[in-house]
Order: structure tokens, then C-alpha cells, then sequence
């Protein structure tokens, strides 16, 4: 009768197991690569709430989407939550590779045992196919962030060379700009010269490519110069209008250097996007003038997500700031007309 209990007792608890779901597969076929291709999306928590059905994210897109999507949605998970975010809640769109080196590569290099040279086409699927899906079925901002790491980071580099640049924001993590006798730096210089940067974002994760190898090869030097001339000519040359970060790692190699410098990454194409929630309440102005100092620097205009305006506005009526909690509240029916749930929230 005991067993019989404690079996029972075992099959209530996993029958009302609960998962948890960080994301779903979608896919895409493609006409342009001629292939069917798969990619991942993270949600922000509250996207499916109806009382914020008309809020539009930013959009993360994210390179060796199988590699980092789980790492990836955590971080922008945890930036933007709570009631001092660091980055606005986003959508992440991680894509899967099926032929790495072929779609990340600028140019065919015959002498190697893998394909390459396909990353124009891999650009025109992305902007021509996939982003226009997601646009389609998602509430996207106008402002999108491409990831890359290695190949990757070379794929990244090349895209915010581009006019027009396909992306507002490049986090460029340990790019590898040696390939092809370094035929991406070559061009670098005459594109500083030329190029309106204006709204772009350049994150430049930079690792330790020789002082953490005991017999460097001549691998580890041509990315190690790569990286130094393209860094060099950046800083000689940098466009006003270019919004440009590089941070170099000592003590991290080509490959531990994709966690902490993701984490970088994001908070500084969102850098001045933080704010002291305790002043805020205490002096509502605020958060228009910090929205419009961001705006302008990364070149979109940013509006307050409704979802960190509710949490302000519960703040401020817990701390006695009645009035303040008020203005906050106006602000969010103001900026979203549309969720008429707010009519009714605030009652004095």
C-alpha cells in the first residue's frame, strides 16, 4: 500500500513537471542559397502580454546561432531585466550554420580543403530573405545588431564596411582578418576615407592571439598583425560619425574570449541606455533627456520600453512618489496610445 503511495505520489510530481522553453525553431527556404535554412528566436518575457502588444523590439542577430543562442539569450535576458537595465528587452535571432566557412568568407581561396568565398550570398539571403521574415512576423524595431565570432567576426567586419551598412550595430569578436593575405584590412583604409559611417556601432573584441600559446605559428601571427593593422588604421583614421569601441583581452584566447566580450558588447552599443532609478522617480525629466542623448549617438530614435516604464511607475507609488508615478504613467500612455490597459492602471 506504501509503494502504491509513493508511486502515485511520484507520477503527481513529473505529471505536473512544467518546461521551459528559451526559444523555437523556425525555418526558411531560401532561393538565393538554394538550400532550406534553419534559425532560432528568443523572445523577450513579456512579448506575448497583451497589455504590451504594441511594443517593437531591436532585433540581436546572432552568427554560429547553434554555438551561442543559449548564452546569448541569457545575457539579454538578464541586461534587461529588473529596474536598472543595461539594454533594452530584445528579440534574438540566432542562425544556424549548415556550410560555415563557405557563407562566412569573403573571397575563394583555392589552396584549402573547405569551401569558401560565399559570404555575398550569404549577406543577400540575410538581408533580402531572413530579415524581412522576421520583420514580417515580429514586432521589430528599426535597429538591428549583428553578432560574430572568428569567421563570424570576418563576415561582421566586411557587413559594417558596406554602404549602405545592413546593420546599426557590429559586435566584432576576435575577427579573422587574416584570410586571404589579409584582403579585408587592405581594403580597410580607403573605406575609413570614404565611407558615412553615421548610426553605426563598431564593437572590437580584441584576444590575446600569441601570449597564451607556448609555440605561436605563423597562424597565430598573421591573425595577431591582421587584427593590429585594422585596429591601427581605426584609430589613425576613425570617422566622426563612426560610434567606435575596441577592448583587448590579455588574458583571454581566440576562444574564451566570445563570453566576456558578448557581455561588452551589448552594454556598449547601449552604453548611456542604464539609468538611476532612484533619481528618476525622484525627477521624471530624466528619462526623456537620457532617451534623447541615446538617440542621438547611435542615430534611431529610442523611446522607453512600456514594460520598464510600468516597473518604474510601481516603484515610484511604493516610495510615496505619487505625483512622479503619475507623470512616469502619462509618459507611457503618451509613447503607447494603444495599450488601453493603461487607461485604467493609475487611479489617485
Amino acid at each position: 500500500m506504501k509503494l502504491l503511495f509513493y508511486t502515485f505520489c511520484l507520477f503527481t510530481v513529473f505529471s505536473n513537471a512544467q518546461k521551459i522553453e528559451i526559444g523555437d525553431v523556425k525555418k526558411i527556404q531560401s532561393t538565393i542559397l538554394n538550400e532550406e535554412r534553419e534559425y532560432w528566436v528568443s523572445l523577450p518575457e513579456n512579448y506575448a502580454n497583451e497589455k504590451y502588444e504594441t511594443q517593437k523590439y531591436p532585433v540581436v542577430y546572432l552568427l554560429d546561432g547553434e554555438k551561442y543562442f543559449h548564452t546569448v539569450t541569457g545575457m539579454v535576458k538578464n541586461l534587461s531585466n529588473g529596474y536598472y537595465p543595461q539594454i533594452p528587452e530584445c528579440i534574438v535571432i540566432a542562425i544556424k550554420n549548415t556550410n560555415r566557412s563557405r557563407d562566412l568568407t569573403p573571397t575563394i581561396v583555392r589552396d584549402l580543403s573547405y569551401e569558401s568565398g560565399g559570404a555575398a550570398k550569404f549577406e543577400a539571403f540575410i538581408t533580402d530573405e531572413l530579415i524581412p521574415e522576421v520583420n514580417k512576423n515580429y514586432n521589430t524595431l528599426d535597429y538591428k545588431i549583428l553578432i560574430g565570432h572568428s569567421f563570424g567576426g570576418l563576415f561582421a567586419f566586411n557587413l559594417a564596411l558596406k554602404t549602405p551598412s545592413p546593420f546599426n550595430a557590429y559586435i566584432v569578436i576576435d575577427p579573422s582578418l587574416w584570410w586571404d593575405n589579409s584582403t579585408t584590412v587592405q581594403k580597410l583604409e580607403q573605406t575609413l576615407k570614404t565611407k558615412d559611417f553615421k548610426g553605426t556601432t563598431l564593437f572590437f573584441a580584441n584576444a590575446n592571439s600569441i601570449g597564451n600559446q607556448k609555440e605561436p605559428s605563423k597562424q597565430h601571427y598573421a591573425h595577431f598583425d591582421a587584427k593590429k593593422n585594422s585596429l591601427k588604421l581605426l584609430e589613425d583614421n576613425l570617422p566622426k560619425k563612426l560610434n567606435f569601441h575596441s577592448k583587448y583581452y590579455k588574458d583571454e584566447d581566440h576562444g574564451s574570449v566570445v563570453l566576456p566580450s558578448l557581455i561588452d558588447g551589448l552594454r556598449t552599443v547601449f552604453k548611456g541606455f542604464r539609468m538611476n532609478v532612484k533619481e528618476l522617480i525622484k525627477n521624471p525629466s530624466l528619462i526623456e533627456h537620457n532617451y534623447q542623448l541615446l538617440s542621438n549617438k547611435i542615430g534611431v530614435d529610442f523611446k522607453p520600453q512600456s514594460t520598464y516604464l510600468d516597473r518604474v511607475v510601481d516603484l515610484a507609488l511604493k516610495q510615496g512618489e505619487k505625483e512622479n508615478a503619475k507623470i512616469l504613467h502619462d509618459l507611457n500612455k503618451k509613447l503607447y496610445p494603444q495599450n488601453t490597459y493603461l487607461e485604467h492602471k493609475f487611479e489617485f
